[in-house]
């Protein structure tokens, strides 16, 4: 069983959030045996659409990353 959690992770990890990370992601459901039918249940169990499950995720990791770094510097801590 496919960790889609995990993966979108690892793939926001290595291709950021840019076209890379979708070029990936779509080969995934198509190539890797058994993804597809994990991504199906990831998004049941988890309230997303099979369309834009994995996006809404990844904008939900990068919202939460900002939303860290802008309390980080409210408090006064420069980099």
């Amino acid at each position: 069983m496919n960790d889609i959690s995990e993966i979108l992770r690892e793939l926001l990890d290595r291709y950021s959030n840019t076209p890379e990370l979708d070029q990936e992601f779509e080969r995934m459901r198509r190539e890797v045996d058994g993804f597809e039918d994990d991504y199906a249940a990831w998004c049941e169990d988890n309230g997303y659409s099979i369309k834009d499950g994995y996006l809404d995720f990844i904008n939900e990791i990068v919202e939460s990353q900002d939303s860290y770094w802008d309390n980080y510097q409210e408090f006064g801590n420069n980099i």
